[in-house]
């Protein structure tokens, strides 16, 4: 589910709420992320709570206020309810939020905007989130405009400050949306009522480690021209029974070039939506299907590959270059990835073929720059597809925007719904004329309006997330749509079993968690109730004998024939009897 749910418990006073979890998980040995255990307890509000310190908080430097927020959380264990608008503009509630991530087993639930009202670049002008910006944007006026409404580089900015933050507290994000503000307003912005207070549990079951992954590779041959031609050259043939025989590449043998990205998703928001860094090279791969189709390839073979098992070092990859029978056939695989952002990388780790080099040069002047780092045998992790194809001894270069070597999960921007389609429709025209120059198709002229419209179309198909761990991801209406998409396109269509787990890599599977907001009664109340039905009871007692004096000598004499000492015992009378 993309949106939140919440809803009322009739006849528990409680609400219900769906929030997403901030993944935690483990590349090479080495932990990354947030924490995923869910701890029971209080859900309170600290503006509340301490009105004397909201009052003195402007008076106060960064590191007092810091010192004072830590003397009254750290004997406590918090879990609060804040709105992002808060977060990013309020000086006090930032604090208290950065105080929270440094608590163990604390807990923050963040009401974030939906995707509809995250505006593209940044906003003019201003900021919108003054409390990560450094000193020199400190001049910068705050936006004053809808506190629901953000720009992209804001999210951004926010997503780079949860990366840098090394959280002990389990971090949740759910929509804004009613329910979601009236649990803010009821279990987090207030005081309860005298002799209540305000908890959480969660009703989901605990995310599971996985321990085994399995998934497929699918992969499939486009059609070409020179196919088709000859399919029908041949049938005519057959009909006019000529005595020649027409002669078909042989697929063992013709040369062959692999244009391949990752199928399935993750990133640290895992449950909520894809992130567009996931989607942009899918979709540009999806689009070049369309344009190479039914084209003269001359000669070469054009295979169109989707792997999975992206975080775990590009299992997929690994799986089509050790099973695929005709790999000494490929000459060049094209690997597609994140290409959100306005500039294009090359990242290539070996030493190009005749094919490669032709089409590195003719795609030159569209990338910025081309980045060539080896890949050692024994390295533990992995940062492109390209470098499992190098290791596996195929020849890769990988396309994207990306130019540092960042570990997949970790340059995933959650908080990213939605690509530039004119950016990424330059992209894909871009790799298009390189791969029909490199080809010698000659100029072949494209629709690039066509290409935008269907990058917003895919768009809106992939907007679920596609996670090996948390399920079947072909199971997934998108993904469905892609495999019909590509049997329209494809002459064969193959699937490869992707199945491993790497020891010193740990992910848990990452499901949205159902939260029950509740209140309840305190210690307090329950001795006070007790102590009111005694005096109830010892007022109504005395009522009856006339007296509070006859009423509590018939309470001591009933608590006095009640005690072990009054109880008859033989034993004691004959003893009794023998000393008189």
């Amino acid at each position: 589910m993309i949106e939140s749910n919440g809803y009322e418990l009739k006849g528990h006073g409680a609400t219900e709420l769906e929030v997403h979890t901030l993944s935690g998980f483990k590349l090479a040995d080495q932990d990354y992320g947030f924490p995923s255990t869910i701890h029971y307890g209080r859900t309170a509000s600290i503006r509340a709570s301490y009105p004397d310190l909201v009052a003195q908080s402007s008076q106060m430097s960064d590191a007092e206020l810091e010192d004072a927020l830590a003397q009254r959380m750290q004997k406590k264990t918090f879990a609060l309810i804040l709105r992002l608008n808060d977060i990013l503009k309020d000086r006090f509630d930032f604090f208290t939020f950065r105080m929270l991530l440094k608590q163990n087993g604390g807990m923050v639930t963040i009401i974030i905007p939906p995707p509809s009202k995250i505006l593209p670049g940044s906003p003019p002008g201003c900021t919108e989130c003054p409390m990560l910006e450094t000193s020199q944007d400190s001049k910068k006026k705050v936006c004053n405009n809808d506190i629901s409404t953000f720009h992209q580089a804001t999210m951004d900015a926010f997503h780079t400050f949860l990366q840098g933050c090394d959280s002990k507290a389990l971090v949740a994000l759910v929509e804004e949306s009613e329910s979601a503000l009236s649990v803010m307003q009821n279990y987090g912005s207030t005081i309860p009522p005298s002799g209540t207070v305000n908890r959480y549990r969660s009703l989901s079951p605990s995310h599971r480690k996985i321990i085994n992954y399995r998934s497929l590779n699918v992969y499939g041959v486009l059609r070409s021209a020179q196919k088709e031609e000859t399919s029908d050259k041949t049938s005519k043939s057959n009909k006019a029974k000529a005595p020649k025989e027409i002669k078909e590449p042989n697929p063992t043998t013709q040369s062959k070039i692999v244009i391949c990205s990752h199928i399935d998703t993750f990133s640290l928001l895992q449950s909520y939506r894809t992130a567009a860094t996931n989607n942009s090279g899918l979709i540009a791969l999806l689009e070049l299907a369309r344009l190479l189709e039914n084209m003269d390839h001359n000669g070469y073979e054009i295979i169109f590959l989707l792997t999975t098992g992206s975080v775990l070092n590009f299992q997929g990859a690994t799986t089509f270059a050790n099973t695929y029978a005709q790999i000494d056939n490929v000459e060049l695989v094209i690997c597609l990835d994140d290409m959100t952002d306005s500039q294009l990388y090359l990242h290539t780790a070996s030493k190009a073929t005749e094919v490669s080099s032709l089409f590195q040069r003719n795609i030159a002047r569209s990338v910025k720059a081309t980045l060539t780092n080896a890949v050692k045998a024994d390295a533990p992790l992995l940062f492109f597809q390209h470098e499992q194809f190098t290791r596996q001894k195929v020849h890769a270069i990988t396309l994207t925007s990306v130019k540092d070597r960042i570990a997949f999960p970790l340059r995933q921007k959650p908080f990213e719904y939605n690509c530039d389609p004119t950016v990424l429709a330059r992209h894909i025209v871009n790799i298009f004329q390189a791969l029909t120059k490199t080809l010698r198709l000659g100029k072949v002229k494209i629709d690039k309006s066509l290409v935008e419209a269907n990058i917003k179309d895919w768009e809106a198909k992939l907007g679920s997330p596609r996670c090996g761990f948390t399920g079947d991801i072909y199971q997934e209406e998108g993904v469905r749509s892609i495999i019909r998409y590509f049997n329209q396109l494809m002459s064969s269509f193959n699937t490869q079993k992707v199945a491993r787990v790497l020891p010193g890599f740990e992910f848990q599977s990452n499901i949205p968690l159902r939260i029950l907001f509740y209140r309840n009664h305190t210690m307090l109340y329950h001795i006070c109730v007790m102590m009111a039905s005694f005096v109830y009871i010892f007022t109504m007692w005395s009522i009856i004998r006339g007296s509070p004096w006859m009423a509590l000598h018939d309470i001591t004499s009933s608590l006095n024939a009640s005690s072990p000492q009054s109880v008859w015992d033989p034993s004691v009378s004959k003893r009794r009897s023998r000393r008189s």
